[in-house]
C-alpha cells in the first residue's frame, strides 16, 4: 500500500502470551492500511534479543511498521512467573518513558491516531488520554476472564475478598452476568488472597477502571464461543470487538518480513513434527503448560508417572524453567525416562503449537488453560484435559467443563493414577468421544468466524472503520 491511512501504537504486557495476540492484531491492521508502532518494554525485549538476535525481532525495512522499546526498571533476574513484581514495576516505572515516546511520535507521519494498549498496561491508556489520543483496550485473555476480573470490585463489596479462609472458595456466585455457574474458586486466582492490600487485586481494580474509560475494548475471542459473556460485558464496557482466534486470521498479504518477526524467547524444536509423522492417527497425548506456568518438582513427577503409565505415546513440551525450584531433571522417574528411551514419549523445550495441535497424530491436549492455548485448541478441534493454577486459567477451565463441553479437569492436587486414568478415558472412553464431538463443533464455529462475512472478520472491519480511522478518512 503506497500510503498508510492511520498510525496505531500497540503496547503489550511483556510476556509471550500477551505479545503474540498483539502482534497478530498488528499484522491485521498493517494489512488494512495502518502504520504500526509496536512498543516492547526492556524486560521482554532483552530476552528476545538474547534468544534470537535483534534482527529477528526489530525489522529495519518493513514499510509502515517499527518497533520501539521503553524502560521498565526491571532486572533480568526477575522471573516472568512473578507477575505481581512485574506488574508493580510496570505501574511505577513505565509512564514517563511512554510519555516521552508519544511526544517523539507526535511528529511522525502519519500522526498517531490511536493507542491500542494491553489492559494490564494502564499507563499507556493514561498517557494517551493526557495527550488527547483515543485509546483502545486489548484484553488478551478470554471474555470470561475479563468478566472474572471485573467482578473483583463486587467481590470486595460483598465481603468475599480478601478471603476469610479456604472454605470460602466453594461459595457460589450466581450473580455473575453470563456465568451464573461460577464459584469463588473459579474466579481469577489473584482474588484468592487473604491480604487486604494485595498488589494484584489493587492492580486489577485499576485495570478494570481504566478499561471502562477506553474508546473500545478488543477481545481475542469469537462471539459464538462466548456469546453470553460478551453480551453481559456489553452492559458495562465501551463497544466490544471480538476479533479471534487471531492466530487463525489471514492478515491478507501483510509484508512477509513483518510476518517473520520472532516473538518467542525459546527456540521451536523441529523434530517433534517428524516424530508425530510416525504415530497413528489421534494416538498421541500432547502436554504443554504454556510460557509462564510453573510447578513443583513433586507435581512434575506425578505428571511424568501418569504419562508413562497411560498406555499412549506422549509429546511433552517442558520448558527449562517449568519447575519452580529448577531441579526437574533430578526428579524424573525411571519409568518415564524408559518410555522416552524406547520412543513412546518425546520431551522438547518448545514447539510450534498450532502445527502440533493440527497434526493428525495428536488426540488430546493436556493444558494449563491459558487463553492462547485454548483458542488454538478450538481452531484445531482438539479435546482438552485441564490443569489450571494461575490467573484466569481457573475461569477458563470452568467454562471448558461447564459451558463449552470440550474438556475435563485434572484435580488440583495432581496424582499420577488420576492423570493416567483421565488420559485413558479421554483417549478411548465415552467421555473422550463426547468431548471430541464438542471440540469438532467449536472448530467449525471458529473457522466460520474468521472467514469473510464471519463475526470476527466483520468485527475487525468495524474496529478499523468506527474507531481507528480518523473522521476524515471514514467512508
Amino acid at each position: 500500500m503506497a500510503s498508510r491511512q492511520y498510525h496505531v501504537v500497540m503496547v503489550p504486557y511483556p510476556a509471550q502470551s500477551h505479545v503474540a495476540p498483539l502482534m497478530q492484531l498488528a499484522r491485521l491492521l498493517h494489512a488494512r492500511g495502518a502504520h504500526v508502532t509496536f512498543v516492547h518494554t526492556q524486560f521482554n525485549y532483552r530476552r528476545l534479543v538474547d534468544a534470537k538476535g535483534e534482527a529477528a525481532v526489530r525489522p529495519s525495512s518493513s514499510t509502515g511498521f517499527c518497533v520501539e522499546v521503553i524502560d521498565d526498571g526491571l532486572s533480568l533476574s526477575v522471573q516472568q512467573h512473578d507477575v505481581a513484581a512485574v506488574v508493580d514495576a510496570l505501574r511505577r516505572n513505565c509512564q514517563g518513558p511512554f510519555r516521552a515516546l508519544l511526544r517523539k511520535l507526535s511528529s511522525a507521519m502519519p500522526p498517531v491516531t490511536t493507542v491500542v494498549a494491553d489492559t494490564v498496561m494502564t499507563f499507556a491508556a493514561t498517557e494517551a488520554r493526557e495527550a488527547g489520543i483515543p485509546d483502545v483496550g486489548f484484553f488478551t485473555a478470554s471474555a470470561c476472564g475479563l468478566m472474572g476480573y471485573f467482578q473483583f470490585g463486587e467481590l470486595i463489596k460483598r465481603g468475599l475478598v480478601p478471603l476469610q479462609d479456604a472454605s470460602c472458595l466453594a461459595t457460589p456466585l450466581h450473580w455473575v452476568p453470563g456465568m451464573n455457574h461460577m464459584r469463588l474458586k473459579d474466579m481469577p486466582s489473584f482474588c484468592h488472597t487473604t491480604d487486604p492490600d494485595d498488589t494484584m487485586v489493587a492492580a486489577t481494580l485499576e485495570q478494570m477502571n481504566t478499561a471502562l474509560g477506553a474508546k473500545a475494548i478488543v477481545l481475542n475471542t469469537f462471539y459464538e464461543l462466548e456469546k453470553d459473556v460478551v453480551d453481559g460485558l456489553a452492559a458495562f464496557f465501551p463497544p466490544l470487538y471480538t476479533v479471534g482466534p487471531l492466530a487463525e486470521v489471514d492478515s491478507g498479504g501483510s509484508d512477509s518480513l513483518l510476518g517473520a518477526i520472532d516473538i518467542s524467547i525459546w527456540q521451536e524444536d523441529a523434530q517433534c513434527l517428524a516424530w508425530l509423522d510416525d504415530k497413528k492417527a489421534s494416538s498421541v497425548v500432547y502436554v504443554n503448560f504454556g510460557s509462564i506456568h510453573v510447578m513443583t518438582a513433586a507435581q512434575l513427577r506425578e505428571f511424568a508417572l501418569g504419562l508413562a503409565s497411560c498406555g499412549f505415546p506422549f509429546l511433552w513440551i517442558k520448558r527449562p524453567d517449568v519447575v519452580v525450584d529448577g531441579e526437574e531433571d533430578a526428579v524424573l522417574p525411571e519409568e518415564f525416562l524408559a518410555a522416552v528411551a524406547r520412543g513412546a514419549g518425546l520431551v522438547v523445550p518448545w514447539c510450534a503449537q498450532p502445527a502440533v495441535l493440527k497434526h493428525p497424530a495428536v488426540g488430546l491436549f493436556v493444558t494449563h488453560c491459558g487463553w492462547n492455548s485454548l483458542l488454538e485448541a478450538a481452531a484445531a478441534g482438539m479435546p482438552l484435559l485441564c490443569w489450571p493454577l494461575f490467573a484466569e486459567q481457573t475461569t477458563n477451565c470452568r467454562q471448558v467443563c461447564e459451558c463449552w463441553g470440550n474438556g475435563a479437569e485434572i484435580p488440583k492436587e495432581v496424582e499420577h493414577g488420576a492423570v493416567s486414568a483421565l488420559v485413558r478415558e479421554m483417549m478411548e472412553g465415552e467421555l473422550g468421544r463426547e468431548k471430541r464431538a464438542k471440540a469438532a463443533e467449536w472448530k467449525a464455529a471458529a473457522q466460520t468466524a474468521i472467514v469473510e462475512g464471519g463475526s470476527s472478520c466483520r468485527s475487525v472491519d468495524r474496529l478499523v472503520e468506527d474507531i481507528l480511522l480518523i473522521p476524515s478518512q471514514r467512508k
